[in-house]
């Protein structure tokens, strides 16, 4: 040790010596600047040996000389120069005699430049996540991975085994782009056939079988890292790894991956990957990939599953490809296959496929497929939900089913006693439908929009913003006095309307009625407004029982007057369908009209009669 200490001083006071004699034009107080744009390695070595006086030896089998390289150096010492020229382009070199001797430093630059590389990456799919939860509104702010099954980096040692019972073919895998902890965002949206593959393995020792009562008391105590083909656990073992089948009482720990079938009593953990297949009574953990089937009696927890998860009370999988069963909840960042729970479901990232619950369903931050429900759904995104009670989607493109819905956008149908969306481009049906912004049909007993290039249909139809919205006051020629509402747009709006009248025989009346009605403009402060009007008239009673309907086509000529009062005044076509019979006078019909243009009875009693009248009010 003190020769090789001795030695590495020496060669540093000769260096030293070296560019002191070498570059006294250029020592530590003067500075150079160097710069050289697409010029051979050979040609800059040689100007600097030119210029500086310095001897460089090395091999032309070693270095590419002949490679065009830029290299830029400012306000540094000969020294520094030369380093940063070394560094930069992979050469180490040395002082032997008056010559510098150069050669490739390919090992520990190689090296550096992949942990770099893989350092950026990492990085580059951290920043990535972290963004989608952002775009999620950290609805659920966690990484199943390393929070509840710990986050270790399983790039797969990759070993090789000299011994291969269980086949390590590729195995076909549902449209994955890339396989071994990375991210899988594009995973459905790729072209090419990929595989998933268990790796290539290192050669490393695999005995044929083992024996334990507990991870102390075992067989394979001092081997404890090898795979075996058959391993026994009475109560509890420990081994490297399994490439065939593993039984333990309780339960089996494996430091690497399970190739085969491993049944625990209670529990299995791997800390690797499982290619085959898992059962406990209780537990099943499994920190790397999962091709194959876990089945617990409570809970399966694994990474990456190409496969299905099966238990009683709950499966947690970073991404699902396959299916999750259970008796109470599913929990998966992202699904691309199918997941069935007696009560809940999760699904964090993006939902490809169904998901069916007894009770709730919720897929965040992607696009979601189908998804069933017996009480609600929740979804980023949602091309169909059927839910028996309640949907919510912050896009649907497709189509929503269920007793209440709520949606940021809607590109197809919402169905429900209530729906609520943002953006509306289709269909609403319900009891109440309300949309901020609505392109299409809103058909509902009440509609509630801030804006519309549709048609809403309803008994009531509100619209902010571009909506004909009025309250009026006005007398007629039959009913005196009469007030009414408009609700919906200019184009198509309904009518709601009360009026009273007391007659000369001091006969109270009154009615309500429904109507539609379109506005017709002829500049800012002129239009016409046409209305279909149909009202049950009540005479000396709260409500009158027998048929007593007039009909109405009303045609106003609205003036505007102030900017939010407005006149109008125009003829009314009135048609009184009535099943009224004076027992006093023996006469058929109402008598609320001034006077009738027809007036006639049918055989059943029913009488109709028709006049022209007129209406006048003010208008709010």
């Amino acid at each position: 040790m003190h020769l090789i200490y001795k030695k590495n001083i020496l060669t540093v006071v000769l260096l030293f010596c070296f560019f002191f004699v070498n570059a006294q034009k250029s020592s530590d107080a003067d500075r150079i600047n160097v710069h050289f744009s697409k010029v051979s390695l050979k040609s800059i070595l040689a100007q600097i040996s030119s210029k500086y006086g310095i001897q460089f030896s090395y091999g032309n089998d070693h270095l590419a000389l002949y490679e065009k390289i830029s290299f830029h150096s400012e306000d540094k010492n000969l020294e520094e120069t030369l380093k940063q020229l070394f560094e930069d382009n992979n050469i180490v070199y040395r002082k032997i005699g008056a010559q510098l001797v150069l050669k490739p430093d390919s090992n520990k630059k190689k090296k550096r430049k992949a942990r770099k590389k893989r350092k950026k990456r990492r990085d580059a799919i951290r920043e990535e996540r972290d963004k989608e939860r952002l775009e999620r509104g950290l609805l659920f702010d966690f990484d199943i991975h390393s929070e509840i099954i710990g986050n270790k980096d399983l790039s797969l040692e990759e070993e090789e085994f000299e011994r291969d019972l269980i086949p390590t073919d590729p195995i076909q895998a549902i449209n994955t782009e890339e396989i071994g902890g990375v991210y899988y965002r594009d995973t459905l949206q790729t072209k090419a056939t990929n595989r998933v593959a268990p790796g290539k393995y290192r050669s490393i020792k695999t005995s044929l079988g083992q024996f334990s009562v507990l991870p102390f008391l075992a067989s394979n105590v001092r081997r404890r890292t090898r795979f075996n083909v058959f391993s026994v656990n009475l109560i509890w073992g420990m081994n490297g790894g399994v490439n065939g089948f593993e039984l333990g009482l309780i339960g089996n720990s494996i430091q690497r991956h399970v190739h085969g079938l491993q049944i625990g009593g209670f529990f299995n953990n791997a800390e690797g990957h499982l290619y085959g297949m898992q059962f406990s009574g209780i537990l099943n953990i499994v920190k790397g990939d999962i091709v194959g089937i876990q089945v617990g009696g409570l809970w399966n927890l694994g990474g990456t599953i190409y496969g299905s998860q099966f238990s009683t009370l709950g499966n947690i999988a970073r991404d699902l490809y396959g299916m999750q069963v259970s008796g109470f909840s599913n929990i998966a960042t992202d699904v691309y296959g199918f997941q069935v729970a007696g009560l809940f479901n999760f699904a964090n990232g993006k939902l490809y496929g169904s998901q069916i619950a007894g009770f709730g369903n919720v897929a965040w931050g992607g696009k979601s497929a189908v998804q069933f429900a017996g009480l609600f759904n929740i979804s980023a995104k949602a091309q169909f939900q059927i839910a028996g009670f309640f949907n919510s989607a912050q896009s649907v493109d497709g189509a929503q089913l269920g007793g209440l819905n709520l949606a940021k956008n809607v590109k197809g149908v919402q169905m429900g006693v209530v729906n609520t969306t943002k953006d509306l481009e289709g269909l609403q049906v319900g009891v109440i439908n309300y949309a901020k912004k609505a392109t299409g049909l809103m058909l509902g007993v009440i509609n509630v929009a801030d804006s519309i290039k549709g048609v809403p249909i309803g008994l009531i139809n509100i619209v902010h913003k571009n909506g004909y919205n009025r309250i009026e006051a006005f007398a007629g020629d039959a009913i005196y006095v009469n007030l009414g509402a408009k609700f919906g747009f200019e184009h198509y709006y309904h009518i709601l309307q009360i009026g009273w009248r007391v007659g000369a025989d001091n006969i109270y009346t009154w009615t309500a009625g429904l109507g539609v009605g379109t506005k017709v403009k002829v500049n800012e402060a002129l239009h016409f407004n046409f209305e279909l009007l149909s009202s049950h008239v009540n005479e000396n009673d709260s409500w009158t029982k027998e048929l007593n309907l007039l009909n109405q086509f009303k045609a106003s000529l609205d003036i505007q007057v102030r900017d939010r009062v407005s006149f109008f005044i125009g003829p009314t076509f009135n048609a009184l369908m009535s099943g009224l019979y004076n027992e006093n006078t023996k006469l058929h019909g109402s008598n609320i009209m001034p006077y009738t243009l027809f007036d006639q009875t049918n055989q059943k009693g029913t009488n109709l009669k028709l006049w022209i009248g007129l209406n006048a009010g003010l208008r709010f």
